[in-house]
């Protein structure tokens, strides 16, 4: 875990969607399958109260740790 209470893997995650990468395509850049991506942004998005990974994306800027 960061001191963001992001783990690491999350916040690669979070950073290729604020990229504009899709689930497919992160993926393939993380060398994950696409079902633990999804695990990954649900993860963040339940335990954070977010509403989608836009939101998730936007709370991260918000808050520097992307």
């Amino acid at each position: 875990m960061t001191f963001s209470g992001l783990a690491e893997r999350e916040v690669q995650v979070l950073r290729l969607v604020a990229d504009g990468f899709d689930t497919e395509e992160i993926a393939q850049k993380l060398s994950y399958s696409q079902r633990t991506v999804k695990n990954v942004l649900h993860d963040v998005t339940s335990r954070l109260h977010l509403r989608n990974r836009s939101h998730a994306v936007a709370y991260a800027l918000k808050h520097g740790l992307i």
